[in-house]
């Protein structure tokens, strides 16, 4: 890989990320992060299901979720009394309910970008690029109006040409982007077409794959013809016509397995074609596969086949990245002629395209290469070779590299760096009605949020937030508990140490709130181990067995504070504390109540005399600032060390 450049900060934005089928999107972000560039991943959805792949691991990335709705809602009441709401967005809004209709929902599009807008900017984001023409394109417009940070992004087939369902909002992104990447000659010239004023600007960067990752396909000599197709069980695939072709290999005495890896809507529907064509027992539905299962797969298989098709909504498949990958594993490849297609396959040489729907032909080439197993080995050298010419990401990646590097010295913005914040401060809720929990973290976050990040579990479902509330605009949420759960699905090995460790606490703790932390904390060890956090804070009981297990599974030190009531037992927190580098205990009388939280009488009173009587309302706090300034250099000096 090439070496590294200076780094510069990027963001992703999708609609949801991660998706198991948008495995280039990781290629593609790893290749950055290997030249050098800082990347933020900014999903306005979570993610579709729990699966993902293996290379999710492998990002240095975080990934940001939007707050929660509540957040989100008094967010934007801050913005729209102070007034920006309305001098930014107002006649933005309204142009675009009037020029696209309320469907495009602007309003909403406009609330997730003022979230991800002010990120962005606490990020040092200085570019941000999308894939899809989309709901995220869409947003990324009022981002850009919001905060003025540049973006780009990459059409791709059915999102531009059907699931968009605006000319007019497309040549309005095209307009407003740095750069729009084509991933074929052929959509890049339907985007030209479309977008005449923005045709300079529109360039074909193909989707690449990093050849070495796939191993190389062993095709067989003799015996069954083994098949594989991979993609989203939808219309324009048109595995509906290799179930077809399948059926007419059979009659032909071809022994043949076919196996169909994805999920989607035409599931039962392409199952039911197969039992009424007599093929079921050759036709593998594998659902959806992990990205090494998908390389044995391939590895194991002697051609690729995809029949795609124009669907009856006028959407197609432009430039699959799956024929790529077969490519790279010397599989032969038997496809349709049919828009990008033939910029990747070279019909006679690389593999065998057919005309778009003709089953009769698709069979026959399926016929031609089961007997000729030399001619599927020739096709399938050639097809690597090609592979590795024009879709090596090596390649395709500095293209766009150099894009991204152009955008940013052309913007030359003033570009506030971030400061990394090495400590993780957990809250339970807010907002709280813990009157010095509030305080307390009003002074974190005016004092040293640079160096302290607060990091909250919830939205509280009681206790409403106020005009003032500042913590709308600096904390952070724990993401979707989908996310968490895909960790948890993820991690058997983690899994397993904390399970072990519940023991520990013996029956102090709820078994219940003992998993639902647990999720937490390993979603915790992955900041831990890609933000360089160094150090943990319980901020109350609430929090320490996130904390505790975090630590144990990270080894980075943590601190908590325990307020004067705790649901957790006595002993269980005595075993937790006994883990923790500095405690303030109000719980027990024996202990180093360091943050003073042992409850004040506050009662206001009256004395005349021998007469004695209570006054309505209560005392005020005494100034707790040196507490917490006491508390948090404490935390700061352990966290330097």
């Amino acid at each position: 890989m090439t070496k590294p450049e200076p780094s510069s900060r990027l963001a992703y934005l999708y609609s949801r990320y991660p998706v198991v089928s948008q495995t280039f999107c990781d290629s593609e972000m790893l290749a950055l992060e290997a030249r050098g560039f800082e990347i933020d991943i900014a999903s306005i959805n979570p993610p579709p299901s729990t699966i993902r792949h293996e290379r999710f691991e492998n990002l240095k990335a975080e990934v940001f979720y939007p707050a929660p709705a509540k957040v989100m809602q008094a967010l934007q009441k801050r913005r729209e009394r102070d007034g920006s709401w309305a001098e930014r967005f107002g006649e933005m809004i309204a142009r675009h309910d009037a020029d696209y209709g309320v469907s495009f929902k602007s309003a909403i599009r406009a609330r997730n970008a003022l979230y991800f807008a002010e990120l962005f900017e606490r990020r040092g984001v200085e570019h941000f690029h999308v894939h899809f023409a989309n709901r995220a394109t869409h947003t990324a417009l009022f981002i850009k109006q919001w905060a003025g940070i540049p973006f780009s992004f990459t059409p791709h087939a059915q999102d531009f040409m059907i699931d968009l369902g605006s000319d007019d909002l497309l040549r309005e992104l095209c307009r407003e982007a740095e750069f729009v990447v084509a991933v074929s000659d052929f959509s890049r010239d339907i985007l030209r077409k479309t977008c005449p004023e923005s045709a300079d600007k529109i360039e074909r960067v193909y989707n690449g794959i990093t050849m070495v990752d796939f191993p190389q396909a062993a095709i067989s000599s003799e015996g069954p013809l083994k098949i594989i197709t991979i993609g989203r069980l939808i219309e324009f695939k048109g595995f509906h016509h290799l179930i077809e072709a399948c059926e007419k290999l059979g009659k032909a005495g071809i022994d043949y397995e076919c196996c169909i890896i994805g999920d989607g809507p035409w599931g039962e529907q392409l199952g039911n074609l197969a039992k009424d064509l007599g093929v079921s027992d050759y036709i593998e539905f594998a659902g959806v596969q992990t990205q090494e299962e998908v390389k044995r797969r391939l590895k194991e298989s002697d051609v690729f086949a995809l029949p795609c098709i124009v669907d009856s909504k006028g959407a197609s498949d432009i430039l699959p990245t799956v024929i790529t990958e077969s490519m790279a594993c010397s599989l032969p490849i038997v496809s349709t002629q049919l828009v990008g297609v033939p910029e990747m396959v070279d019909d006679g040489e690389t593999g065998i395209l057919v005309e778009s729907g003709d089953v009769d032909a698709f069979a026959e080439a399926l016929k031609r290469l089961a007997g000729d197993r030399n001619l599927a080995r020739k096709m399938g050298k050639a097809g690597r070779e090609k592979a590795l010419k024009v879709f090596e990401l090596e390649i395709t990646s500095g293209e766009l590299a150099e894009k991204f590097k152009r955008a940013i010295e052309k913007e030359d913005r003033e570009v506030k760096k971030k400061r990394q914040a090495a400590m993780l401060y957990l809250v339970d809720s807010w907002p709280t009605e813990d009157e010095l929990l509030r305080s307390e973290l009003e002074y974190v976050g005016e004092n040293h949020g640079g160096g302290i990040r607060v990091l909250v579990t919830k939205v509280s479902p009681t206790t409403k937030f106020s005009d003032d509330d500042w913590g709308v605009e600096v904390f952070d949420f724990f993401p979707d508990g989908i996310v968490l759960e895909a960790e948890w699905q993820f991690s058997p090995q983690a899994v397993e140490q904390v399970m072990e460790w519940c023991k520990e606490l013996g029956n102090g703790i709820s078994t219940e709130d003992y998993l639902i932390q647990a999720r937490r904390a390993l979603y915790l060890y992955r900041l831990i181990k890609k933000q360089g956090v160094s150090h943990l804070h319980a901020a109350r009981s609430n929090m320490v067995l996130c904390a505790w297990m975090a630590h144990r599974l990270s080894g980075v030190d943590f601190s908590m504070a325990i307020e004067d009531k705790s649901d957790i037992g006595r002993a269980a927190l005595d075993k937790i504390a006994a883990d923790a580098i500095l405690v303030s205990r109000a719980d027990f009388e024996a202990g180093d109540d360091i943050l003073e939280l042992r409850p004040i009488d506050r009662t206001r009173r009256l004395k005349v005399g021998p007469l004695k009587a209570k006054l309505p309302g209560q005392l005020e706090l005494p100034d707790r600032e040196p507490v917490y300034k006491r508390w948090v250099e404490q935390l700061l000096e352990i966290t330097s060390k």
